[in-house]
Formats: C-alpha cells, structure tokens, sequence
C-alpha cells in the first residue's frame, strides 16, 4: 500500500511537471520543469523496482540531457533563431490523452508486474540474479543487434547535430555583418 501511495505521488509529479514543459514558453522555466519531470519518473522506476532503469533515468537524462539543454540554451543566439510563433499549446492540448493513456500502461505494469510476464518466467531470473544482471543479459544476447543500431542511430544523429550546428553558427556569422 505504501509502494502504492509513493507511485501515486511520483506520478502526479510527473504529470504537473509535464504541464509545466508543454505550458511555459521561457526556455529556462521550460527545462527546469522537464528535469522535474525527469525526476519523478526516475522515482516511478525506483518504486517498481528497476533501481538499475532509474539510475540510468537520473545519470542520462536528468544529469546529462538536462545539462545539455543548458549548454544550447547559452550557445545559441535565441533572437534570431526563436519565431514568434513556435510555442504548440494545441498540440501540447491534444496529446494530454495520450499521456495518460501511456500512465494508465504504466499503473497496470506497476500492479501486474513480473507475474504478468509470459509463464513468470523473468521471476525465477530476477529472484536469481537480480535486476542489473537480467537487463545486461537480455540487452546483451537477445536484443544485442538492436542495441546496435541504436547506438549507430545515435552516432548519426551526434554527427548531424554538429554539422547542423556548424552551418547554422556559420550562417549567424554571415547575417550580422
């Protein structure tokens, strides 16, 4: 019951985090309530159990990415790359019943569990090895050549990023002559 009332609690923080990224319009506001918001998931991961998928929720996104928001925040020149119009309150509007739709998915994975898996057969895997090792060994046998691609799809979007970037430094280089 207690497991319970904490995960209500995380999730109604996710939840008011989650408005406050898609209501603000400053960028700071904006990235201070997606932290928040990846915070509270962090800890909807700890209450269900999967320390390991919650550590990585707080290193990645919210150390890094978050840090990473800050850093383009000051790199970029906002006033001439911001349109005036950019800010998608309807759209923002029109995705609340996905979100809670993806939390209702989430309470019925937190209820159900393990159990519910096919024949419970990741219970007697995870009481024998524990958590960290089941996601390892399933990442990395079963799902390995999709962990793969993955991370290439990544590499090639870091590649991108900073090419992008180049082009648009350059082009604000050449605009303010």
């Amino acid at each position: 019951m207690v497991r319970f009332l904490i995960f209500l609690l995380f999730s109604a923080w996710a939840i008011v985090s989650s408005i406050g990224v898609i209501t603000f319009t400053n960028p700071i506001y904006v990235i201070l309530w997606l932290l928040s918001a990846l915070i509270a998931v962090a800890g909807i991961f700890f209450t269900a159990g999967a320390e390991l998928v919650g550590a990585l929720q707080l290193l990645i996104y919210a150390v890094a990415i978050a840090v990473f928001y800050v850093f383009v925040l000051t790199a970029v020149p906002w006033e001439k790359a911001v349109k005036k119009s950019s800010h998608h309150r309807t759209e923002g509007v029109l995705s609340f019943p996905l979100v809670l739709l993806l939390y209702l998915e989430m309470a019925v994975v937190f209820f159900l569990g393990v159990a519910a898996s096919p024949e419970g057969k990741f219970r007697s895997f995870i009481e024998k090895l524990g958590n960290t090792e089941v996601v390892g060994a399933v990442l990395f046998t079963k799902y390995f050549f999709a962990f793969e691609v993955v991370s290439l799809v990544l590499l090639i979007g870091m590649v991108g990023a900073v090419l992008i970037g180049r082009k648009e430094s350059q082009t604000y280089e050449d605009d303010t002559g």
